[in-house]
C-alpha cells in the first residue's frame, strides 16, 4: 500500500521520526523533508515561510480608517521585509493590501 506523497509502504509510513527543530517524535507520513532536514508539519511550515520573497497582508477599512491602514502598514512590516505598495484589494470597496518583499531581494533588484 502507499501512502502520502512519494512511495512509501504503510508499515514504514507509520513508523516514527524525530523531528530535527523541536525534537518531537511523529509519524514518517505526517513529517516533511525540506533541505535534507527531517520536520514535523509545524516546524515545516514555519520554516517555509522564512524563504518566502513576497508576502500580502490585508487589512480592512471597515476596522480602521485608511490612514490608519497606510501607518500601520508601514509601522507594523514584517522583520526583514520592505514595504512596496499598498492598494485596494481586488474586486474590493473596502479591503486593503498591503505587498512587502524580502529586504534582501528589494536590495539586489533595486540598487
Amino acid at each position: 500500500m502507499v501512502v502520502g506523497v512519494g512511495r512509501v509502504c504503510l508499515v514504514d509510513g507509520m513508523g516514527k521520526v524525530s523531528c530535527e527543530a523541536c525534537g518531537t517524535e511523529v509519524k514518517r507520513v505526517t513529517s516533511a523533508i525540506l533541505q535534507g532536514r527531517t520536520l514535523c508539519l509545524t516546524d515545516y511550515m514555519k520554516e517555509v515561510e522564512k524563504y518566502r520573497k513576497h508576502i500580502v497582508q490585508s487589512f480592512d477599512e471597515a476596522d480602521q480608517p485608511a490612514v490608519e491602514i497606510l501607518q500601520r502598514a508601514y509601522n507594523d512590516a514584517p522583520n526583514g521585509y520592505t514595504l512596496l505598495a499598498v492598494r485596494r484589494g481586488r474586486n474590493s470597496t473596502h479591503a486593503w493590501e498591503a505587498e512587502y518583499e524580502k529586504t534582501e531581494v528589494f536590495q539586489m533588484r533595486c540598487s
